[in-house]
Order: structure tokens, then sequence, then C-alpha cells
């Protein structure tokens, strides 16, 4: 065979590992970021942003420690653990607290409130964010060596791996971020459904453009594909460039039906035609004779994205807002008006709390994923985004979401909200040094760097991957060489981003 070849097979017909796998082996991100709150608090390593050492440190937890723990300490998590752990363990007991200002109690005045104090910044998504980006661009690399273990490499039909997370777990944050722009537009009584789609639109043409540029290019250099991923001419950028168009098209049921329902009726249609309408067959099996045919993988597998998406946005709705906003689990409509009638009135049961919402979903999710994967008759499948698909990724990211947030919870306390009929109040506390604070005191500089760029750097992350792979026979290399290459990406990754930043330049 050629090397061509011998690469598309070396990714082909994979059966995946267990779920429990995939969250020991992701756990060090969240063991990561726990560490350097701790440094943080104790030590004054981060206090300087242009500090060389803490910018190390920083990469090391935040970059280096994601790549070990998906290559070379795969199979040993916790020792790799107890290694990072140990040096932190030391510094606890032999330093105290920096004293350092508690994080002040915001007072919300809703009659002067502004979209931007209504949606202020939350540090533990940003964390969740950037580590998912940053492990994405690891594995895209790292799948092409033989140091990074097949369990984790995509499967091709029926199983759960770590590399199946990524499209879906960018379609369910993609779901949460969106919720930001239908609640600030609620709020403020400005919600347009042909503005909206003209923007969904326009914003999605650059992202369908990179997946003709990928599409051109993969043709054009003889690149390796793996067929039953997506398609003959479909890849991951089409399926991000339309999913906005999907959220923004059915806008009015969502509001009307909550994201969730909305989900759960759509995803078990899916299923029902899957298994009862024959759908499954044809994606399975069905000859490639035209472009429909070609790409049934892509365009199906948008039914199941999509579904990823609103459940993102069941929960943004929930997170997002600076208190809770009413009925948030089944309405996202709210108007400045509501929270001013909710503020008088007792706190509705369908109105959670953050911390609240998190525990939920993750609770939901994992009791409907144990249910289906011990009763069901089908495993999850990535290829179609089946169902159970969709319930496994919704639950893996409202865990580490959960976790992110119970972690800043621990260490820099919960925020505070008290109401407020004073104007003065409401614009001391909420100003843009306070934002900034906030930012700077629980968000890793490299995460940081990550989340404001996080489109470029995965451009430049599937640039690198194809440069490395004409340049270098990553399928013979051994341990060593892999790895050395491996950090050297990432290193040039997370160089670019951190200059990006001390730039201030910034391309979301």
């Amino acid at each position: 065979m050629s090397l061509k070849d011998r690469k598309e097979a070396f990714v082909t017909d994979l059966t995946g590992g267990s779920t429990l796998d995939i969250y020991t082996v992701t756990s060090i991100s969240a063991c990561s970021y726990l560490i350097w709150c701790i440094l943080k608090k104790r030590t004054k390593l981060f206090d300087d942003p242009k500090d060389l050492l803490g910018q190390l440190v920083d990469f090391c937890l935040n970059w280096n420690n994601l790549l070990l723990a998906v290559t070379a300490y795969s199979n040993n998590i916790s020792l790799m653990m107890f290694l990072i752990g140990l040096p932190v363990l030391f510094i606890i007991l032999g330093t105290k607290d920096k004293k350092r200002s508690q994080r002040r109690t915001i007072k919300v005045n809703f009659e002067t409130l502004t979209p931007k104090q209504f949606l202020p910044f939350k540090s533990y998504i940003t964390i969740y964010r950037s580590q998912m980006m940053i492990l994405t661009c690891i594995c895209i690399l790292a799948v092409d060596f033989p140091l990074f273990p097949r369990r984790f490499a995509k499967v091709e039909t029926w199983g759960t791996s770590l590399m199946d997370l990524g499209v879906g777990s960018f379609a369910y944050s993609m779901g949460v971020i969106t919720a930001r722009s239908f609640l600030r537009q609620h709020f403020l009584g400005k919600y347009s459904y042909i503005r909206n789609m003209f923007k969904a639109i326009k914003g999605s043409l650059p992202i369908l453009a990179m997946g003709l540029i990928r599409l051109a290019c993969v043709k054009y250099l003889n690149y390796q594909e793996h067929v039953t991923e997506y398609g003959k001419n479909w890849n991951f950028f089409f399926t991000l460039g339309f999913l906005p168009f999907l959220t923004n098209l059915t806008a009015p049921i969502v509001f009307k039906v909550s994201p969730l329902i909305l989900s759960l009726i759509i995803g078990l249609s899916y299923e029902f035609a899957l298994n009862q309408g024959g759908l499954m067959e044809f994606i399975v099996t069905a000859p490639r004779v035209n472009f429909f045919s070609d790409n049934r993988e892509g365009i199906f597998s948008l039914i199941g994205y999509f579904c990823l998406c609103l459940n993102g946005l069941a929960l943004g709705s929930i997170i997002l807002p600076v208190v809770p906003a009413p009925n948030n689990l089944i309405k996202m409509t709210n108007s400045r008006e509501d929270f001013i009638n909710q503020q008088k009135q007792q706190k509705s049961c369908w109105t959670l709390t953050p911390l609240q919402g998190l525990s939920l979903m993750t609770v939901l999710f994992h009791v409907l994923f144990y249910i289906g994967d011990r009763c069901y008759t089908y495993e999850v499948s990535r290829r179609m985004t089946n169902f159970l698909y969709v319930i496994w990724v919704s639950a893996y990211n409202s865990t580490f979401l959960l976790c992110y947030k119970l972690i800043e919870n621990f260490i820099w306390g919960e925020v505070k909200v008290q109401y407020s009929t004073s104007k003065e109040d409401s614009k001391t506390e909420h100003s843009t040094d306070l934002h900034v604070l906030e930012a700077s005191e629980t968000v890793p500089i490299s995460l940081t760097a990550v989340n404001n760029n996080s489109l470029t750097l995965f451009l430049l992350a599937n640039v690198a991957t194809g440069l490395v792979n004409m340049n270098f026979d990553t399928l013979d290399s051994n341990e060593w060489s892999g790895i050395a290459v491996l950090m050297g990406y990432e290193f040039v990754l997370a160089l670019f981003t951190m200059l990006m930043y001390h730039r201030g330049v910034i391309f979301k």
C-alpha cells in the first residue's frame, strides 16, 4: 500500500473505548485548572502576565498536560496526577493564601441594567471552551502517530472515543454561546427574526468558505481521507456553518416549546427514522452514486448536531445571565419587565441558578444515557449522531462545565448578587474594571488567549497538521520522535495565541 492508503487504514474500522476511560483521561484538564488556581492564590507566579516563568508553567499545565494525558500517560493517568499534584501539595503545606480582595457583591438594578451587565463574564465557560479547543488541536495531529492510542481515534460506526466528542462538543458549545444573543435581544425587546437570519447566514459564510478551501486542498494535495466520517465532499466546517442557520430558522419554535424539549422531540423522531424508516441501512450500506449519497453521513448527522446545539442553548439560557431568568428551564424569552416582576415575586420552581441548572442537566443526561446504554439495541454512533450519541456528548459537556464551576466556587467563592434600586450602585458594581479583574484572577492567560482567537487557532492547527503529515512520516515514527514533534507543534500554537493576546488582537 502507498503511504496515503496506510494512513487511511490507520484510522479505519476502529471501535473506540469506554466512556469511563474518556472521563478519566480528560479529567486532567480540570485537575490542571485546579492546580493553577492554587498556585495563583498561594504564590506570585502568575501575578505578572509577561513573566516568562509564569507563562511556561501556565503552558505546561494547560497545554502540555493534555498532550501527555492522551499520549505518554494515557494508560496511567493516576501516576500523572500524582506527579503533577505532589509539588502543589508541598506548596499548600508551606504557604498561606495571599491576601486578595474578595469578590464584591454585585448589586443589580434592572431599571438601568445594560446588556453587558446582564450577560457578564463567566470564567468557567472560558475554561471549558478553551480546554476543549486545546484538546481538539492536539488530537487532530496526534491521531496520526502510533503513540496516540487507537481507542481515542474516531470509531467507524458504533462505539465511543475521545475524538468522537470533538465536533459534538463544538456544536454543544455553539449552542451555549448562541443563547447570549437570544437572551440579550429579548431582554431589550429587540428580537427580529429576519435580522437574525441574515446575521446567521452572513456569519456562516466565512466558515463555509473555509470548508470549501479545505475540500479543495484535500483533493488537490491527495491528502488522506476517511470517507465514512462525513462523506466524500463534506467536512467539519460545513457542519459548523449550517448550525447557526438551523438554530435561527427554528427560533420561533424554540421560544415556544423550549430548546431542551425540541431537542428531545427531534432526536427521538430521528432515531425512529433510523430504526424504523430504513435510514440507518441507507447511511451504512448504500452505494455512493450522487452528491446526496456521497455525503449522507455529513448531511444526516446535522440532525444530531443540531440537537446538541439545542441542548447547549437550553443550558446557556440558565447559566449566562447575571441572575437566574424567570422560568429559565422552560423559557428564554424574558424581557426586562419579566425580571422586574420576578424581583417582586417569589422565585418559581422552574427558575434555576447556574449551579442547579448544571447539576440538573448533568444528572438528566447521565440517567438517560445509562438507561439507553443498558436497554437500547444500538450503541452510540458518531457517524449517524443518533440519539444516544447526542445524550452522551451532552452529558459529558455538562459534567465538565459543572466541574469547572465547582472548582471556581471552591477556590474563588461564589459571586453574590443583591437587588438594588440605586442607580449609582448599579453603575459602580458593574464597571468594566470588575470584568477585567475577574478574568485576570480566575482564568489562566494561556486559556484567555485561546478563547480570544479560537477559530484562528483551529485554522492554524489544521494547516500545521497538514504540513507535518506531508513532511514527516508520522506512521513509522517512534515514541520519542513522535512526542518531540507534538510538543513542538503545541508550543507553536500556544506561542501564536500568546503573541496575539499580548498584542491585543482578537478574532473570535
